[in-house]
């Protein structure tokens, strides 16, 4: 399963990063210049400066952009199928790069590139600031190979009931052997009598009973097309009795439709209005019609629209 999962996941592409030439010195004055050199997208290393092309790309690591504009198609990583728009870092000194304060800059790992926007016939650049399993990408396909270790109340109180098992069968081992012992029972039977209250109390086979029914269950899920990298969550599924899922977005349509609109005179709501043709040129009007996330992709108009 991790090979097909590697399989699915890994990509590689070639792109053109910038090489610093060698310093030439001239008296007190150095000149440094920049060659472009296409390389493997397997060999970026954090700090390398990358051109994004302005057909676009598909990131193969994470890098903030440090000049020019991106739409980008993020649905891989959110699932929202809006397309984004980045900015380029503003310069500021004395601020250190933040991957949730700047993640407005960041462009992500296996996010596509739609197009890019720059002054004149300028480069867009970004720099390499993660690779690997270190991007968000990878962050991602960790977790699904490593999940976290599950607790659940439901395990937690099994174990409690396993210990308390465990205390009254130490107990009536104790109270088995001064018995027998004052007794004179043999040794042999001793223990055999001994031993086999704690079987009784906590059933040897129990264990095993459970890894054959977890394996039992993934078989069943498998038949179905459904693959399980957590077996010790198959045994909690079956207290769930409700389970919420956050797909909107994936499982309802893209947009949103606008019922009406309520303005505000002096401190209290007027009544709301269906047909925004309707609406004076005013202030709230201008802020409807700015409020978009309009954006033109090769001549056409993609994006949200409010009004």
């Amino acid at each position: 399963n991790e090979r097909n999962l590697r399989a699915t996941v890994h990509s590689s592409d070639v792109c053109k990063v910038l090489r610093r030439n060698n310093r030439k010195f001239s008296g007190d004055c150095g000149d440094a210049s920049y060659t472009t050199e296409t390389i493997s997208t397997d060999l970026l290393v954090p700090g390398d400066v990358l051109e994004i092309p302005t057909h676009g790309c598909i990131m193969h690591c994470d890098a903030l952009l440090l000049t020019g504009n991106c739409i980008l198609n993020e649905s891989m990583l959110t699932g929202e199928s809006v397309p984004v728009t980045k900015t380029s870092l503003p310069n500021i000194k004395g601020v250190l790069y933040d991957p949730k304060e700047h993640a407005k800059h960041t462009l992500f790992c296996g996010t596509q590139v739609i197009q890019t926007r720059y002054f004149g016939s300028e480069k867009v650049l970004a720099v390499v600031v993660r690779t690997s399993f270190s991007t968000a990408k990878g962050s991602l396909v960790r977790s699904i190979l490593y999940p976290p270790p599950v607790d659940f109340k439901f395990e937690k109180d099994s174990y409690k009931f396993v210990a308390c098992m465990a205390c009254i069968a130490a107990v009536g081992f104790g109270y088995t052997v001064v018995t027998k012992v004052m007794k004179g029972i043999p040794l042999r039977d001793l223990i055999f009598e001994a031993l086999d209250l704690i079987t009784i109390v906590i059933p040897p086979a129990l264990p095993a009973a459970m890894t054959v029914g977890c394996f039992y269950a993934q078989i069943r899920l498998k038949k179905n097309q459904i693959f399980c990298i957590s077996p010790r969550s198959i045994n909690v599924s079956g207290s769930v009795n409700c389970v919420c899922f956050d797909k909107t977005g994936t499982l309802t349509e893209d947009g949103l439709d606008l019922l009406c609109v309520v303005p505000v005179a002096d401190r209290a709501y007027s009544k709301p209005v269906t047909d925004v043709s309707t609406m004076p040129y005013n202030t709230l009007f201008f802020g409807l019609v700015s409020c978009h996330s309009l954006t033109i992709i090769d001549k056409q108009i993609v994006g949200t629209l409010w009004i």
